[in-house]
């Protein structure tokens, strides 16, 4: 037995006591009786095929790392910078040029050396040649003939004890934890294998902190200026500390990433970040209930959320108003696609739009189960997946609506969603963290790095420039600091 073969039974039988109860001859209580176990079982089916329908990543908000599949974004950005080696102190390229001139004649033998070239082909290799740097720094002693002290000559400022790194291999270190995913321990063995040393784990943690907090103006200047913007993107994910269950939090915009990690998922998080609460333009998210709790901002609500739970409740009820509802969306979305300029719909679709909008919502009440009084006290039962969802496209019209008449406003966001995604590539790949303060500095960086990534940088190239600061104009505040 299918659900479909379940639900045409259903109906056949649906159809037959319907005629049952319209023959006058039957008692009254009987056809209550009748009437009654219809709609019971009409609630038993809709239910039972709710929970049959597994829940996807494809089908609901269910996230791809606790679904069956994989799914990678990586976003390189349009329009990337190219030929930016020469702003990448530690970058050294080696150019080379070989010209290959034919001699003599394949076919016949004769002399090409004095013919003229009349076309050219080129072909590039590329190759990379590790080169480690051991420099040795010898201060020599000398007695003064005349008071007898004994004089030693100044080791550089960057050398501090009998053994240090250069900001070559810091650039990598956090390139290698923060950008690769790489584990402490095998960040350890690559060095090994290059420089025949083992590095102390504590000090690559030490380059992250230093890092982190030579961005601290940085993240500042980024919250100021996301704060101007007409729209915001919003999400949250999930993460580990020390084996506990933390919250990394999502705000980005045009080439502006922040991350920020809170022990809090809801509303407690939001106010501590101290974005929103001082925003008044747009957020996208969701649909997340903590959003909605500040009236000083317009939320608009991820479509791609909206069809993927649409998605469910065809699957497991085969609810026309939902296949109306998707295809609506994905049409209107559709038409903003084709129009780059423009990216709305003029005023008479948009009315169109809301009309078809509503009447699919009214529809689909003839197809559902009478709601439950979710406003009274608490009921044993619930409304359904498909009722729940009905409930928030008539709630929030203008919010699923926002993308289809004004232009800042995407109809996804993906764009938060993809700016989360090194969170689960950093836990498969590399653990939790270990402390607070380590998951503060990794998110941080991370922020930099995809801000710069949108701005046409490459990961590299952005923690070589940030590097500039951190390892050398910070030197003489941090030897004040600790006098």
């Amino acid at each position: 037995m299918t659900k479909e073969s379940l639900r045409k039974q259903f109906e056949k039988i649906k159809n037959e006591s319907t005629l049952a109860l319209e023959d006058k001859a039957t008692p009254a209580h009987v056809r209550a009786l009748v009437a009654s176990l219809i709609s019971l079982f009409e609630i038993m089916i809709i239910v039972f095929m709710e929970k049959k329908v597994r829940k996807t990543s494809s089908n609901s908000g269910l996230p791809p790392s606790q679904g069956f599949g994989s799914n990678g974004n990586r976003n390189t950005g349009k329009g990337r910078r190219q030929n930016l080696t020469n702003e990448v102190s530690n970058i050294k390229t080696t150019e080379t040029v070989e010209i290959v001139t034919p001699q003599d004649c394949r076919d016949c033998g004769a002399d090409l050396t004095e013919q003229k070239v009349i076309a050219t082909e080129e072909r590039v290799k590329f190759d990379i040649i590790y080169e480690v740097i051991r420099h040795t720094v010898i201060c020599e002693v000398k007695d003064c003939e005349i008071c007898g002290k004994k004089n030693k000559g100044e080791f550089p400022e960057d050398m501090k004890g009998p053994v240090q790194y250069g900001t070559s291999i810091k650039i990598m270190i956090i390139d290698f934890l923060c950008v690769q995913m790489m584990s402490l321990q095998r960040t350890q063995e690559h060095f090994l294998g290059l420089i025949k040393r083992v590095m102390s784990q504590a000090n690559m943690l030490k380059y992250i902190l230093k890092f982190s907090d030579s961005l601290k103006e940085w993240e500042e200047r980024q919250i100021e200026a996301i704060l101007k913007m007409k729209v915001i993107h919003c999400d949250e994910t999930s993460t580990r500390i020390n084996k506990l269950l933390f919250w990394v939090h999502s705000y980005s915009y045009g080439n502006i990433t922040l991350k920020f990690v809170h022990a809090k998922r809801g509303l407690d998080a939001i106010i501590d970040i101290g974005i929103i609460p001082w925003y008044g333009g747009i957020i996208v998210h969701d649909c997340w209930a903590s959003y909605f709790k500040f009236k000083n901002v317009l939320h608009a609500i991820c479509g791609a959320h909206i069809l993927r739970e649409l998605k469910f409740i065809e699957e497991s009820n085969a609810y026309a108003w939902a296949n109306l509802m998707k295809e609506l969306l994905k049409e209107a979305a559709g038409v903003i696609r084709n129009r780059p300029d423009k990216r709305v719909l003029t005023q008479d679709e948009f009315n169109k739009l809301q009309n078809e909008y509503r009447k699919i919502l009214k529809a689909g009440l003839n197809e559902m189960p009478v709601f439950l009084d979710t406003e009274g006290e608490k009921l044993s039962a619930k409304n359904t997946d498909a009722q729940n969802l009905w409930l928030r496209l008539n709630k929030y019209e203008s919010s699923v609506l926002m993308f289809a008449h004004i232009k800042e406003v995407d109809f996804t966001n993906n764009r938060a969603e993809r700016d989360l995604r090194d969170s689960k590539t950093k836990q498969k790949n590399a653990g939790c963290f270990r402390t607070f303060e380590m998951a503060k500095a990794f998110y941080r960086i991370s922020s930099y790095i995809k801000s710069m990534r949108y701005k046409g940088y490459s990961s590299l190239e952005a923690i070589s420039l940030g590097a500039k600061k951190t390892f050398f104009l910070t030197k003489m505040k941090i030897k004040r600091n600790s006098k």
